[in-house]
């Protein structure tokens, strides 16, 4: 379905990507920056291996804290997380993900009869927070030395990372064996999944935007609702990114705040925008 502000968000997330990949001409010599701001964590999902990667992925960063042989606490990834959380809460994943843009673009694909949910789907939601627990800190603490996340999941990893370094190397294509294989397999998956389903990997297996998602009613961006105001026509339900129902799920986790809901709201009642602080004024005296 068509959406007004399908096109604004559409440009950030292409400027997102562009800006957090800006070293262009590591795609054509097949190399990875290393410069100065590669120990600066970008907010969405990039990979670090991505020859055009000018910062380094949060959760590739927490990992290798992680699974060091003497694991440090990993105050500064920790940080900025929660500082990205703070400001923007899963905004993060709706305009600032390159990895969400691809799913973005593979669900406008016309591609067979496009789902919005199905049964049971709410406990396969849950999957991210396991990944998470034990992909990314569990087992990289128990193992040291592997990111097993980044290893063994991340299809941004391959597609952003894997694929255009191999292409470009033929040594390293030479070297290709099982694990490249399965990681394929993966992101063939969610690739063809994006083309009925919005934004699958944004729903079940990114440890990300589950931590994002956990700030979202305290972050400084917000979805709002005026009861008032809402007279429960139901336009802003099919137009969901992430298939809950905004009017009654307005400050879930699973909300990128992407707006789309908001743009369809006949009256307004739903708005897309920062937390309004109100000061309290002391009371003259009469």
């Amino acid at each position: 379905m068509k959406n007004r502000g399908d096109g604004r968000r559409l440009v950030v997330q292409i400027c997102a990507a562009l800006l957090q990949n800006a070293n262009w001409r590591g795609f054509a010599s097949g190399t990875i920056y290393q410069g100065k701001l590669k120990q600066v964590c970008v907010p969405g999902l990039n990979c670090y291996s991505c020859p055009g990667a000018v910062g380094a992925c949060p959760l590739g960063s927490l990992q290798n804290s992680l699974s060091r042989q003497k694991p440090s606490f990993p105050f500064y990834v920790l940080g900025l997380l929660i500082l990205f959380g703070a400001l923007l809460g899963r905004a993060v994943c709706g305009f600032l993900c390159p990895f969400g843009l691809v799913q973005d673009l593979l669900f406008r694909i016309p591609f067979f009869k496009k789902i919005r949910t199905f049964p049971g789907e709410k406990y396969l939601r849950w999957l991210k927070y396991v990944i998470a627990a034990l992909l990314v800190v569990a087992l990289p603490l128990i193992y040291t030395g592997v990111p097993y996340f980044c290893k063994y999941v991340c299809p941004a990893g391959t597609l952003f990372g894997a694929i255009p370094l191999l292409s470009l190397d033929q040594i390293l294509s030479d070297q290709i064996g099982p694990l490249f294989w399965w990681k394929l397999i993966v992101l063939i998956h969610v690739l063809l999944v994006s083309l009925l389903l919005s934004r699958p990997f944004c729903r079940y297996l990114c440890p990300l935007g589950g931590f994002y998602g956990l700030f979202n009613r305290v972050a400084l961006v917000q979805l709002k609702k005026n009861d008032a105001a809402c007279v429960q026509c139901g336009h802003c339900i099919p137009v969901c990114t992430m298939g809950i129902d905004p009017k009654t799920q307005f400050d879930s986790t699973e909300c990128i705040r992407c707006g789309r809901c908001a743009n369809v709201c006949p009256t307004a009642a739903l708005k897309l925008g920062l937390v309004e602080i109100r000061r309290e004024k002391n009371a003259k005296a009469k």
